[in-house]
This record gives C-alpha cells, structure tokens and sequence, in this order.
C-alpha cells in the first residue's frame, strides 16, 4: 500500500509532538509544513517550534507552491492565534480545488456539510476529527435506575497531569504510550485533545464540556475508563488531563482546576507524572506544589517533567495577558537546569525532550507497579 504525502498547515508548537511520534512520521511518504508569516517559524527546521531536537524538516511559507506536490493536507491546531475564516478556510478551499484529501483537526462548525459536500464533487476524500461528539447519554442510561455509585479499575492508571497549558502534556502522552508498547505493554490512552482517534487513541470526551451537572460529568468519565478497560483489556491505562490543576490569577485561571477535580473523582490514578512550566525552582517551591496536589486531588507524584518552556514574567507583568506567555529555553540549558532542579526536588525530575527520560520515566512507573498487588500484568 503506497503510503501519502502530506502538508501540515498551520503549523506550529501545538503539532510538534506529533512529528517526534514515529507512528505519525512513517504513516507518510513525505511530510511538508506550511506556517503563517507573522510566527517566526519560515525558513526555520519546524524543531524551532519546540525548541527541541533537530527534525530535518523546513517550514515552509508557500501553501499554494507546496500543494501541488501532495497528495492530502491535514489542517491543524494551533498555539498562535488565527480565525477559520481569514487563516483556515480560504487554504481549505485551495486545496479541495486542487483536488486534494482533506483531515481536519480543527472544528469547522457550520462549513463542515459544504466542505463534505465539496470534497465529494471533486473525489477526494475528507476525514474530521476536529469535532468531538461523544455524547452523555449512553454512560448516564443506567443513572435512571438510581445508580450513581462509582465502579472501581482493576487496570493500572497513569495520569498526565500539567501546571498549565503548552507543558508538553501531549508529548509526554504519545512518548510514554509509545515506551510502554515498545516495552511490551498494551496500553490505552485517553489523551487531553479532542482528535486523539487520529492518532489512534481515545480524545477527551465532548461530553466533559456539555451543560450537564458537575456531578453527571464525574460518573459519565468513570463509565467512560470503565467502558475501555472492559472492551480493550490494557495491562495500562494513560489519562491525560486538558489544561492547568491551578490558578495563576484572576485572568488566567486555567479552569480553577475543575476538570482535574472531575477526572480524579472518577478515577484514582496508581500513578502520576507533572508537567511544569521551567523556573529556578526551590526545595520549598516544588514541596509546595507536591503538597497542592496532594490535598487538592489526594495523589502523590511520582515524577516531575520540566519542560523548556518559562513564563515571561515581564511580559505577564507589565501587559497582564489573558493567556500565559511563554519563552522557549535551549536544550544544552535545559540539562544543567534538570540537574540543579533534581538536587532540591523530593520526586525525580525529568525532561521529555531529552533523549532517554521518557524511558526512565516509563520504568520508574513499571517498578512502582510492579510492587502493587493489583498490577497483575506488572
């Protein structure tokens, strides 16, 4: 089977994981990225997004130039601002013009009917991930007979937790998955975006943001857990959690934590691994966010990820953003930083883009269960 080119557009950090995920890169015969001018990315190797190791591809600024050497365009995500219309929409129609198979990862709301309607005029085929529908209804059916008790796992759980957004949650889910099955495991995997079925895994459900009660999302999530480990059978469980456990202020309150709540009244996790943003973090620092956990949703961490990324403080004080502004730090920095950071911190500290750490990660978590009775496949 001949496999596909294909072009990535917009690209940027927030589809960066997915090009260090090998199960991504040899789905296709050739893999091209198009940015928008205004991110800084032109020109550049497309690792200059996460400011990790080299990758080997260009980004590139042409979408019309590159689309004629393609055979399908998968329109994704971003981290940086861009609107459906002005960014998405006129490219998308290029390149059903063109002819071209479409995969969307982003949401098209009302123009999803005329682009399946044009696509099929033109013989192309058009895959959407972008809009999750995974209702309420069919995990809350047996609540109408007065059951709102939750059901137990007998399958290890691993959560994937973060400080905030943009912590490489998402790199740290496709690394840790792919680690465990190299080692052997089957593992299932609730990721913390809603298109994970297009890396062939589950996505975070649609029916976590439906107007529903807090305490009906919470039961609904646990059917959902309950619902993979009876079909799929995993000698491992993968939860990621969407957004931040904490507030920062009054602007950016990364959901107070609610979703974090959720998910961990529905299921208790065996084990935990967070993702925090870079700082010169303190003994007494990190205690404080070990123990914030600890209270909050009652875990215990068993690793740290340090990412590359640290929030530019002058610019989140002087300009008081909505979102938290970041700026991306140099790997060679990074391993002194891990190094000082592993002196003062009571749970070893890692970074996932370095090299090996997700395999020492993964056996960190393989030893911890293995001493659990109830990790039988462990």
């Amino acid at each position: 089977m001949n496999k596909e080119s294909v072009l990535i557009y917009p690209y940027d950090s927030h589809f960066t994981p997915l090009l260090r995920d090998k199960g991504f890169v040899d789905h296709y015969s050739d893999i091209q990225l198009s940015s928008l001018p205004g991110w800084g990315l032109c020109g550049k190797d497309a690792s200059y997004a996460d400011g990790g190791g080299f990758l080997g591809i260009t980004v590139n600024q042409e979408f019309e130039q590159i689309l004629g050497g393609i055979d399908t365009v998968i329109f994704a995500e971003a981290d940086n601002s861009y609107t459906l219309e002005k960014n998405i929409y006129p490219k998308l129609l290029s390149a059903i013009e063109a002819g071209k198979n479409i995969i969307t990862l982003v949401p098209l709301n009302e123009k999803l009917e005329e682009v399946q309607e044009k696509c099929g005029k033109k013989g192309s085929y058009f895959i959407n991930y972008g809009d999750n529908h995974l209702g309420h209804a069919d995990f809350l059916n047996d609540l109408v007979f007065g059951q709102k008790e939750i059901i137990d796992c007998t399958t290890p759980i691993l959560a994937v937790v973060g400080i905030a957004e943009n912590t490489h949650k998402f790199q740290l889910q496709l690394d840790l998955k792919s680690t465990f099955e190299n080692m052997g495991y089957k593992v299932s995997v609730v990721g913390s975006r809603s298109y994970c079925e297009f890396l062939g895994f589950h996505s975070f459900p649609g029916f976590m943001k439906e107007l529903i009660s807090e305490s009906d999302k919470i039961l609904c999530y646990n059917r959902y857990i309950k619902q993979i480990e009876s079909t799929e059978e995993p000698d491992l469980i993968i939860v990621a959690v969407p957004g931040g456990f904490m507030r920062y202020n009054n602007k950016i309150t990364n959901g107070f934590g609610i979703t974090a709540y959720e998910i961990f009244q529905a299921v208790v996790p065996d084990a935990v691994v967070v993702s925090l943003f870079h700082e010169k973090y303190t003994a007494e620092y990190l205690d404080g966010i070990i123990n914030s956990i600890k209270y909050k949703f009652g875990l215990d961490i068993d690793a740290l990820n340090i990412t590359n990324r640290q929030i530019d403080w002058v610019e989140m004080t002087n300009s008081k953003p909505s979102s938290v502004n970041t700026l991306t730090l140099n790997q060679d920095f990074m391993q002194k930083s891990i190094e000082e950071c592993s002196v003062v911190s009571s749970v070893p500290v890692f970074n996932v883009l370095d090299k090996g750490d997700t395999a020492k990660i993964a056996d960190l978590i393989v030893d911890k269960l293995s001493e659990a009775e109830m990790a039988v496949n462990f």
